[in-house]
């Protein structure tokens, strides 16, 4: 079943307030990685923490990077017309589904089968 004018509105806004948030954490995460690579490590122990800090940091901007890719992703489907369709099977993603994760490329089947092969590889 089609999304209602209304539901779109709602899942655009949605979207677009995760993305705000997103961006600014990716920005804050690399702020404070520079500002903990620039600054002086007084002991081996320290270097060592903030060595950790970083790569943790670094992890973290990279998944977020990811989520924003797919939540540009999702904006973009909503202009074409083709948002809340499954990348795979073309049915209808469930608007529950939807709500809960707006950026969600898969229905549940095809999400599932997805991630079982990846988990093969």
């Amino acid at each position: 079943m089609p999304i209602k004018e209304e539901d779109r509105e709602a899942l655009k806004l949605r979207l677009l307030e995760l993305r705000n948030s997103l961006v600014n954490d990716v920005d804050n995460i690399n702020k404070h990685s520079n500002d903990e690579f620039e600054s002086e490590v007084p002991d081996v122990n320290d270097e060592a923490s903030r060595t950790y800090s970083r790569q943790v940091l670094l992890a973290r901007g990279e998944q977020d990077r990811v989520i924003l890719k797919r939540i540009d992703d999702a904006l973009d489907a909503l202009e074409r017309g083709e948002y809340g369709t499954c990348v795979d099977c073309e049915e209808d993603i469930p608007l529950k589904r939807l709500i809960s994760v707006p950026y969600v490329e898969r229905c549940i089947d095809c999400m599932t089968k997805w991630e079982q092969s990846q988990a093969e590889r």
